[in-house]
């Protein structure tokens, strides 16, 4: 018995992947489509068993991407920056959702990262202040979104150890680390939104990078930054390589009056 379940959905598997390249997503439609003698209550079946399993990611409604951990999610735990450890094993013991996000989650992605940087850390609201004061006792300055303006009037910015996030979604990491599209959508947000200590063209080139690398998935991204509150300007940028040389002339000249 216990064959005969496994084995239709291996090979479904295995055939299915033969469609799908990593990071790239397939709707429900498309993959009914590929299995035309398959009933569609057995392929729903499936794909909902491989989601558990851990061989398919549901990216969106009703899309879905092949998960391998290690090429989804960043270096891992062994790879991000010792202080990254720190704060990972404190928000770990404390059992609350979370996850690193920011540049430790882009590493093997990028030509250059800092050697030392903030620490982005997405975390379940009713968990901040106490993880803050866990951490703030290791001496660590940890600010949280609400109180980036304290740290600016400080002019401790560039001495920040720590920026705490608050969230809501935690499906789009793996062992507690961001998925590469939630992690340049909140370093996106930190450095637009919370003064974070990389500069603006930084961003781009990191960004640049990663769309050369195709390492970013369109339906995660958009995922992501709804989850971020800012779906408008991240659906902009991502659709700013298809515009014109018009369009976007015409759009530096609403920037420059706005």
């Amino acid at each position: 018995m216990m064959e005969t379940d496994i084995l239709p959905i291996e090979s479904f598997y295995q055939e299915l992947a033969k469609h799908i390249e990593h990071g790239k997503e397939v709707s429900t439609r498309q993959i009914y489509s590929l299995f035309p003698d398959s009933n569609p209550k057995t392929l729903s079946w499936r794909l909902h068993k491989l989601v558990q399993l851990g061989k398919l990611h549901r990216s969106g409604q009703g899309y879905y991407s092949l998960l391998a951990i290690r090429e989804n999610n960043a270096a891992g735990y062994d790879y991000i920056q010792r202080k990254s450890q720190t704060v990972y094993d404190v928000a770990n013991n404390y059992g609350y959702d979370f996850y690193i996000t920011g540049l430790d989650s882009l590493i093997g992605e990028l030509l250059h990262v800092p050697e030392k940087y903030p620490v982005l850390l997405v975390l379940e609201e009713s968990g901040v202040n106490e993880i803050q004061e866990a951490l703030s006792n290791m001496d660590f300055i940890v600010f949280t979104e609400k109180e980036r303006s304290i740290a600016k009037k400080a002019k401790i910015l560039n001495k920040t150890d720590v920026y705490i996030l608050k969230g809501k979604t935690f499906t789009l990491s793996v062992d507690h680390i961001a998925q590469k599209e939630k992690g340049f959508v909140d370093l996106y947000y930190a450095v637009t939104r919370m003064e974070y200590g990389i500069s603006v063209p930084e961003l781009s080139r990191i960004f640049q990078n990663l769309q050369r690398n195709q390492a970013l998935a369109a339906l995660k991204m958009k995922h992501s930054a709804r989850d971020r509150g800012i779906a408008t300007e991240l659906n902009w940028l991502m659709e700013l390589g298809k515009a014109t040389e018009k369009t976007k002339e015409f759009m530096s000249y609403q920037i420059k009056e706005a």
